[in-house]
Formats: structure tokens, C-alpha cells, sequence
């Protein structure tokens, strides 16, 4: 079967609009929009019947008929002018003659204005269709069996979008857009406002201060916590609803991050203002306890890289140590040598078995390096696999870490204070 052949048929049983005709060809022909492939194909039908008519010694007026209920313009005037009769048409058995230009400009022109109200540079459309829409979409197609169609979602979707992308000279972008625009047939539209990722480090150099803030009930156990900090610091410059953030493991509260800092993504949920430059946020950063320093922006990809990536991270830590007797420079070198690539078992800390399973896990310790201080104090510097518990490679959490310092020095180790002083890769 030809092309009218094909249209002929199918509107015969189902009344179409232009659009939506000319949707089941949409793969032939370039830079066609639908509604001029429908009209062009209704045209040429209403130019074959005047044909048949003019030299086939046949009444066609009965299917003419058909055809002009079901397809409007211009077989309508062809059927009033050759068969002297009107013929009222039904409305599009898919979009209801919903589908116009008028109605795209109409949608574009409204997103323009989200996206010029929420800051937004750039953009992707969404199209939420009413069941009876995609029920009546399916059956035409199947009907049809057509290969050259497309769904009506990607007409909305294109036709909106180059309108937005024209009119108001914003940039559609599939992968991580600024505003996602979600659209009905009636001219109902959704605006979901995309969140912001950010890459960066922070450092924390007072002790006591949660990573999150932390309640206990309704009370704050900790005083401060770096996610307040972010918040109190950024969220007003955004107009954001809040700032979460997503680092790269965390430290104990009582323990500082010195050093090179710890790499976080902060994303930014529901914000109004998204020109903010990379100076001015890391000029609200600064800070004496708590300061970070963001370095781009990125995306919400750049979370789950961060989460994978501990497996391949490795931390230096500073440990104050006090041991329960005395230890001499000969002791702490066998100590250093001892834990040199060597692999601990550790069950769940005691201290936070309340918070999380039972469970057995093996990290690596890469280096020590012991330092006496006086008589039972001394410094380690520690280099581990991520995810270690360094506290109880200490202490020996009563034997649920094993080796640790306490079994190998045959007396009790406490950790008095801990710093993180780097996070890098292994």
C-alpha cells in the first residue's frame, strides 16, 4: 500500500486531526511539521476523490462522506461542493482536536516564564498524557501498524521544546537540566525545580561537631554541625529550600578534619536563584572552625562516584594515644613495623552497636608511624583503608578488633584525640 492508500483506511474508521494524521508518519520526509504532513495527506486525498469522481462513472460520495466526517478540511468543502450536502466532523478520536500551535506557544510561553522566575538556563519537557489519550494513541497504531509513526509525547515534547528554546532563548538539555517541565494536553504544567550539585572539600577544626545535625528527641546532641554550617552559609544565597550533603565518609564528632579536607558534594534542593558564582559561595565559606572550599559544579552522578569511590580511598589519621604503662622508642618502632600492610578484623564498635548491626568487616592498614611523647603518651600517624575504625584498631574494643595496639603492646591503648588529616586514593 502507497501512503493514501494507507491514510484512506485508516480514516475511514478513526477520525484524525492534522497533527495527529500526520504524527503517523513522522519519520518520513525532513523538517515537515506534523500538521502539514496531515493536511498535505487529506489534501491529496480530496484530490484523488475529485479524480475518481471526474472520470470513473461512479457515486463516491458515500465514502467521501466517511472521509470528510473523519477528516475535516478540505474533503469537507470537496463533499459540499460535489455531493450537495453538509457533513458535520468529529472531533480527533486521540487528542480531542486538543493539539494545536496555538496551544505549543501557549505552553512555551508559560514555561518561559518559570524559567525566567526560578533562574534557570536550561530545560527538559515532560508530557503527562490522560489515560483515554494513550488508550485511543495505542489503538490507532496498532490499527494502523505503521513503522513511520512517533508517539504524541514526542511531539509535544519537541514542538514546546524548540518554541521555549527560540522564544525565550534557553538551552534544552536532556542530561541534567536546571528545570523539568512536565505538560498536559489541557495546558496544565508541573515545574519541578532541578537541584544543584556542587563538588568540594570542608574541613572541621573543633571537636564536638556532628557531620549532620543530630537530635536526640528534640534536643540537638551536638552543639553545631557542618551541615548547619552549609546551610546557614548557602542557603539564603540559592533562595533554596535547604542544603544537604554527601561526603565522603565521615569522621568521629570529637574528631577534627585537617589537613586536605574531606571531599563532599553539597546539592542544593528547590532553589530560586541558580546564577550564584563559585567566588561568591566560597567567600560565604570561609570560616574558622568550620570553612570549605567548593571547586565546580557537577551533577547528581557526581554523588554516587563519591559513595563508590570509598572502597578506593584511604585516610591519614593523628591519634594522641595513652597506654596504661610505660613505652620506650623500641616498642613503638615494633609497633609501626608490625602494622605495616596488614589486614584487621573488626566487629561493629561496641560504642555504636545501638545504631548498627553486628557485622564483620576486614580494612587494611597500610602504615604506622609511632612517635613517643612522654613516658605513656605517644602520636600515630596512621595511614588505612577507608571505613576503618581507628578508636578500636587502638583500644582493641575489648578483642572485637584484632590485632590492635592494646594486643600487640600486651597493655590497654585509648585514643585521647583524633584528627583526620587527608583523604586520598590508595
Amino acid at each position: 500500500m502507497n501512503i493514501l492508500d494507507d491514510a484512506e483506511r485508516i480514516l475511514e474508521k478513526y477520525p484524525l486531526c492534522n497533527h495527529c494524521l500526520g504524527r503517523l508518519y513522522a519519520k518520513l520526509g525532513r523538517g515537515i511539521l506534523n500538521e502539514i504532513r496531515g493536511l498535505s495527506i487529506k489534501t491529496l486525498l480530496a484530490m484523488e476523490y475529485h479524480r475518481r469522481m471526474q472520470t470513473m462513472k461512479k457515486d463516491y460520495c458515500s465514502e467521501l462522506r466517511i472521509l470528510a466526517k473523519n477528516s475535516g478540511e478540505p474533503l469537507t468543502t470537496l463533499y459540499r461542493t460535489l455531493c450537495i450536502d453538509e457533513v458535520s466532523v468529529e472531533r480527533c478520536f486521540i487528542c480531542k482536536n486538543t493539539l494545536s500551535r496555538e496551544l505549543y506557544k501557549s505552553i512555551a510561553q508559560r514555561v518561559i516564564e518559570v524559567l525566567k522566575r526560578c533562574d534557570a538556563k536550561s530545560f527538559v519537557i515532560g508530557v503527562l498524557l490522560d489515560p483515554e489519550v494513550k488508550a485511543s494513541e495505542i489503538e490507532v497504531l496498532s490499527a494502523a501498524s505503521f513503522k513511520y509513526s512517533e508517539s504524541i509525547r514526542n511531539e509535544v515534547k519537541r514542538e514546546v521544546g524548540k518554541l521555549i528554546r527560540d522564544l525565550g532563548n534557553f538551552t534544552p538539555d536532556f542530561t541534567n537540566p536546571d528545570l523539568t517541565a512536565i505538560v498536559n494536553l489541557n495546558g496544565d504544567i508541573v515545574a519541578i525545580v532541578n537541584q544543584i550539585y556542587i563538588y568540594g572539600v570542608y574541613w572541621k577544626r573543633g571537636r564536638n561537631i556532628s557531620q549532620s545535625t543530630w537530635y536526640k528527641g528534640e534536643v540537638k546532641k551536638y552543639p553545631y554541625s557542618i551541615e548547619e554550617f552549609f546551610n546557614e552559609r548557602l542557603k539564603d544565597l540559592f533562595a533554596a529550600e535547604k542544603i544537604i550533603i554527601h561526603a565522603s565518609g565521615r569522621e568521629d564528632v570529637d574528631a577534627r578534619m585537617l589537613g586536605t579536607g574531606r571531599p563532599l558534594v553539597i546539592e542544593v534542593k528547590n532553589p530560586l536563584k541558580r546564577s550564584v558564582s563559585l567566588n561568591e559561595l566560597n567567600e560565604a565559606l570561609k570560616g574558622t572552625i568550620v570553612e570549605a572550599l567548593l571547586h565546580e559544579k557537577t551533577s547528581k552522578k557526581a554523588v554516587k562516584l563519591l559513595k563508590e569511590g570509598l572502597a578506593k580511598k584511604c585516610k591519614i589519621y593523628k591519634a594522641l594515644v595513652l597506654c596504661d604503662r610505660e613505652l620506650t622508642d623500641e616498642s613503638l618502632r615494633e609497633l609501626s613495623e608490625f602494622f605495616t600492610d596488614i589486614n584487621v578484623n573488626q566487629l561493629t564498635p561496641a560504642r555504636i552497636l545501638g545504631r548498627k548491626k553486628e557485622q564483620l568487616r576486614r580494612r587494611k592498614v597500610y602504615e604506622v608511624r609511632a612517635k613517643l611523647i612522654c613516658g605513656r603518651i605517644y602520636e600515630a600517624l596512621i595511614k588505612a583503608e577507608g571505613g576503618l575504625y581507628v578508636k578500636e584498631l587502638i583500644s582493641g574494643d575489648r578483642g572485637r578488633t584484632n590485632p590492635s595496639f592494646t594486643s600487640f603492646l600486651n597493655s590497654l591503648n585509648t585514643c585521647i584525640e583524633l584528627d583526620v588529616i587527608g583523604v586520598c586514593d590508595i
